[in-house]
């Protein structure tokens, strides 16, 4: 009867121990996530915002607006500007990019009580510390640029302040990684002149998505740190977007930084595979839904994910998987060049766990309770760019 007795009392003892350890474990993440500076390297809103989606209002769809931001705790957003090369002429590509710098510049001053623009790292500082989000313009290929210096000095002006060198597409005076019969072995003179133009006038290089030959003759010929904005380790998972040791190791040396793609595909080399056999099974389907919802791309990945349902979230990859990429580079180099690039509203596929950028505070408990620092985590989740973002922008 005793022990019965005492078992009943020990019981919500222990109940409540483990509560009061959840609950501090829970506040410990919170506390250091808010405390950090949390910079995020590349996302394609302004595809969402050219359709009308407003930047303020929380939305069923997409991955970030300005609530969602501020309930993941993001201090400095990349809004990165792309047109596809082979949907628009190449001497309309800079018209277009000039527009969608419009529409942003727009929607940061609908939103100015807590958005704004950052032109240079001390800027984006202290934007940050006023409680507003700094917003950094980029733009994601340089086909952007029309083959034009001067073109890429107007967009400097307009307050770009990185530019990915190629998309999937090669260029004129660059290889992508994407194109399987590169055509100039990396830069070419022309190209070389574009790197030190970019050194010249404070415009961070950004090499994700470059080829490797392309990605050699940029780090021989900058004299700045550079970024891979949204990649993640080949070794891990060998996509030919993803960097190789020798790559992530050149980037240490530069001084650089890495931001890690929350892409699935780029994070789980099984993820590709079993989303190619799940959309061949309703390809029909799919087909169907792009016709009716192509206008509306918020909605026609709403369908799609949903005709989809419990099979395509079986396959999404867990949230520690980005924690792997990360955990890789600062074992292989350390925490100083790593950092966060998730791709959002670029990409239909995210872990489980990271669905939008309200979700971010989950990467600071992963990597609590992989044991490290918080010296280390403020490092990555902002601290790196903004080091690299003062060194190139000021």
């Amino acid at each position: 009867m005793l022990q019965r007795l005492l078992l009943l009392f020990l019981i919500p003892v222990f109940e409540l121990f483990f509560c009061v350890a959840t609950i501090s474990e829970n506040f410990e993440y919170q506390v250091l996530h808010k405390s950090a500076v949390v910079c995020d390297l590349h996302c394609d809103t302004v595809l969402r915002l050219i359709q009308g989606v407003p930047l303020g209002v929380r939305g069923q769809g997409g991955h970030i607006d300005v609530p969602r931001m501020k309930e993941g705790g993001i201090d400095l957003q990349a809004f990165c500007c792309w047109v596809h090369p082979q949907h628009v002429p190449p001497e309309s590509s800079a018209l277009k990019i000039h527009r969608m710098i419009d529409v942003l510049s727009d929607q940061f001053e609908i939103n100015s009580e807590s958005i704004a623009v950052a032109r240079t790292g001390t800027q984006a500082e202290a934007i940050i510390a006023s409680g507003k989000i700094a917003a950094v313009l980029a733009i994601e290929g340089g086909h952007a640029i029309e083959n034009s210096i001067e073109k890429l000095k107007t967009f400097r002006d307009r307050g770009v302040r990185y530019m990915t060198i190629t998309w999937n597409k090669s260029l004129d005076w660059a290889d992508a990684a994407a194109d399987t019969a590169p055509q100039h072995g990396g830069l070419t003179d022309f190209g070389r002149k574009i790197i030190k133009t970019m050194n010249e006038i404070g415009v961070i290089i950004d090499v994700s998505h470059v080829a490797e030959s392309t990605f050699w003759d940029i780090i021989e010929t900058t004299e700045d740190p550079i970024i891979a904005s949204h990649s993640c380790v080949y070794n891990l998972c060998p996509h030919f977007r993803n960097l190789t040791d020798n790559q992530i190791r050149a980037i240490a040396r530069n001084g650089g930084v890495i931001g890690i793609n929350f892409c699935s595909s780029f994070l789980d080399s099984t993820f590709g595979r079993k989303y190619d056999i799940l959309e061949t099974k309703y390809l029909t389907e799919i087909d169907s839904l792009w016709e009716v919802y192509k206008g509306n791309r918020d909605r026609y990945v709403e369908e799609k994910n949903t005709l989809l349902g419990n099979e395509f979230q079986s396959i999404r990859p867990p949230l520690d998987r980005a924690v792997d990429h990360i955990d890789y580079i600062v074992k292989l180099v350390g925490s100083e060049y790593v950092a966060l690039g998730s791709d959002f509203d670029g990409t239909t596929s995210l872990p489980k766990g990271l669905e939008d950028c309200s979700k971010v505070p989950a990467i600071t408990k992963k990597l609590l309770e992989r044991e490290y620092s918080e010296e280390d985590i403020q490092r990555i989740l902002g601290g790196n760019f903004l080091r690299v973002f003062k060194k190139v922008c000021g």
